[in-house]
């Protein structure tokens, strides 16, 4: 048979991920914070959206549509703008899971650049509440009274700029002091006398010269004291035999010692390197009701509600060609907008009632009932894609009657057991474990195969290696640890 060239003409369906699509599916991940800066950026750029709060409406006969009744509004004669799939991911590649920037508004992409500078809207009240000045202030103002000659004053801000968050100094004198083309025997005088300085403690080279400059301004630095300092590492192994042989000293002087170096502060510079605080904005409120059971509700107060502006719409049809290809380009984006935010309310309300109803026994009787989930549960249930659940959870939290909760909190394995039972989640088995050892008698540390029968005692027989991976995870200590650090 010959191989010859032919034209055919096929016919197939296909969706392709459009970059609206893209946009929808980004809008799914983002948390609240994020989507409500991004909305206050939308406000910005399109004139024909507006806050529901700050309109005046002229005619209340005219209902005009918001977020929350979008479904009664007419979809745009733009045919790009087609209705957003229940599911993002059942019908499309999961290329548009990443954050990749799109030249169609850029939702994605979008994230504060802290680089810039603040604008003159910012509010800098709260900053000024706590009035507690920052260790650069601190360490300035000593500068300024210690040293009178401009070039040691300069030599000491330099070394400011070389210690870590502990308060460590982790410069090199020499390459400083190549550096102001000076002498390292200049730079460590400047040094040594900073050493003084407050917090004290600060600009020591490690964590024995730390304590010993604090034990030294209390005047608490013996010859023993000395020691003890210059073999920290015996004293992490609790070798406490060969500590009060190279001391010289008894245990009830052995534990007086160690009580004054537990006093000190190892990291004298980490309180002024505190984070400002996050807040956590809930999306979804679990309310129970009188009759037993939970309702799940979206925190629609956290996000502004928008709606189009109509009547300036109208107004603008009568200006030009030019002014009529903008007006139609605002409207067909904030018509996709307002659909795009009512289909991710919609999926995380969804898979936040199907979260509380799967583990509805921990919130009537705690972290002991929770239940091994996956994503692929949720999936299956509400018939979607694993990567739809994964976005519609991913820094999402809900505020229920036991606390505030992320989502993927309730999300863990089944534990796999001698018996074949994997009704009890890996975090309920944690939690007994820690629960276990806590309440341990200083004088009878529980083994890991004693904490192995105690779980046995309660239904759960796991092995002794699985007990061990869970009590390292949690980043408890063995059982010859423990007994160490309870006896003193």
């Amino acid at each position: 048979m010959a191989l010859t060239p032919k034209l055919e003409i096929r016919q197939s369906q296909s969706l392709l991920m459009t970059p609206q699509l893209r946009q929808a599916i980004n809008l799914l991940q983002l948390t609240n914070v994020e989507l409500n800066e991004l909305l206050e950026q939308e406000l910005t750029n399109n004139p024909l959206l507006e806050r529901e709060d700050e309109h005046l409406n002229n005619q209340p006969d005219t209902a005009l549509p918001t977020i929350d009744d979008y479904d009664t509004v007419p979809s745009s004669q733009d045919e790009d703008f087609q209705d957003i799939p229940a599911d993002y991911d059942n019908t499309c590649d999961d290329d548009g899971s990443d954050r990749e920037g799109y030249e169609t508004n850029n939702w994605d992409s979008y994230y504060p650049d802290k680089s810039k500078e603040a604008s003159e809207d910012f509010d800098y009240f709260e900053q000024k509440l706590s009035g507690e000045k920052s260790l650069e202030q601190i360490l300035s103002e000593q500068i300024s009274l210690i040293f009178t000659n401009s070039k040691d004053r300069l030599i000491a801000h330099v070394l400011c700029e070389n210690l870590d968050d502990a308060g460590y100094f982790r410069g090199n004198p020499q390459q400083i002091a190549l550096r102001l083309k000076t002498t390292p025997e200049k730079i460590n005088t400047v040094l040594n006398l900073m050493k003084s300085f407050e917090p004290s403690g600060i600009f020591a080279k490690n964590l024995a010269e730390c304590l010993q400059l604090q034990l030294k301004e209390k005047d608490h630095l013996d010859p023993a004291m000395q020691k003890l300092l210059d073999n920290l590492d015996l004293l992490a192994l609790r070798k406490d035999k060969e500590l009060k042989k190279i001391c010289q000293i008894d245990d009830d002087d052995l534990q007086e010692m160690i009580a004054e170096i537990k006093s000190l502060d190892p990291k004298p510079a980490a309180k002024f390197r505190q984070e400002k605080p996050s807040y956590i904005l809930p999306d979804v409120f679990v309310r129970r009701n009188r009759d037993g059971s939970y309702l799940v509700e979206l925190n629609n107060a956290s996000l502004p509600r928008l709606l189009i502006n109509q009547e300036y719409a109208t107004h603008l049809t009568r200006q030009n060609k030019e002014t009529e290809k903008f007006l139609k380009k605002n409207i067909s984006h904030a018509n996709f907008l307002m659909k795009a935010l009512h289909q991710r309310a919609e999926t995380i309300l969804r898979v936040a009632t199907e979260i509380v109803r799967t583990q509805r026994d921990f919130f009537e009787y705690g972290i002991d009932y929770l239940k091994p989930l996956n994503l692929k549960d949720i999936a299956e249930k509400l018939e979607m894609h694993e990567s739809t659940v994964s976005r519609a959870t991913t820094g999402k939290y809900m505020h229920t009657p036991n606390g505030l909760f992320e989502f993927k909190y309730f999300f863990s394995a089944a534990a796999s057991t001698f018996n074949g039972n994997e009704d009890t989640s890996t975090l309920s088995i944690k939690y007994k474990i820690k629960e276990l050892i806590e309440a341990e008698d200083p004088k009878h540390i529980l083994s890991d195969d004693n904490l192995v029968e105690l779980l046995a005692q309660k239904s759960i027989k796991i092995a002794r290696r699985t007990v061990a991976k869970y009590r390292e995870s949690l980043n408890i200590p063995t059982s010859a640890e423990r007994k160490r650090l309870k006896r003193r």
